[in-house]
């Protein structure tokens, strides 16, 4: 990992460490809010369905900030990595659009499935990116690439097989984004140069 050399790193770090927080919240978010909509099955263009609405696109944008985060870290470099850091950036703005959209029609937007197959291409690029620059160590290597496969692996063979939504699966897919924004936050508390006294 990237040592940290004196002060000019502190804002960056700053902003890497918020990142983390608010991917984790973020990750949280998203966990709770499928049970939630689960739980409620919110009818279109019911209250319900806009309060539900109104946390997507908090979370969206939460998640949003975290992969901003991510490129801010400098744990991927050169144009490859620059690639994957693009689409899943762009894969996560769909997906706030998509959420805005949503609540504007009083229904789940057509650009859902969108986002999220552009969001697991691009973070399973990342991934392999952060696994081939070798500047993060130990399980936080390994986070953004399981946000990235996550879909492969448990969404959408689930979509593919029952030919619709599972609420609960994409639920889980919280739990990878929650495992990242902590992985950025403790790399940044490994980074934070000591005090001298």
């Amino acid at each position: 990992m990237d040592s940290v050399q004196g002060s000019p790193n502190t804002p960056r770090l700053g902003k890497i460490r918020i990142a983390g927080v608010l991917c984790t919240v973020g990750g949280i978010g998203w966990v709770a809010n499928a049970l939630l909509t689960d739980v409620i099955s919110p009818p279109n263009n019911s209250g319900a369905f806009v309060i539900t609405e109104v946390l997507w696109i908090v979370i969206q944008l939460l998640l949003l900030v975290g992969v901003v985060g991510l490129a801010l870290s400098g744990v991927v470099s050169g144009w490859f990595g620059g690639i994957a850091l693009g689409l899943s950036l762009l894969g996560r703005a769909d997906f706030v659009l998509a959420e805005i959209h949503s609540l504007i029609l009083g229904e789940e937007s057509v650009l859902l499935p969108l986002g999220a197959l552009i969001t697991a291409v691009g973070m399973t690029l990342v991934g392999i990116a952060v696994l081939r620059a070798r500047r993060w160590r130990g399980w936080p290597r390994f986070t953004p690439l399981l946000v990235g496969v996550y879909p492969f692996v448990v969404m959408f063979p689930l979509i593919f097989i029952t030919n619709e939504p599972n609420i609960l699966a994409i639920g889980g897919w919280g739990l990878t984004w929650l495992l990242l924004g902590y992985a950025m936050w403790s790399s940044t508390v490994e980074e934070r140069p000591s005090r001298v006294s």
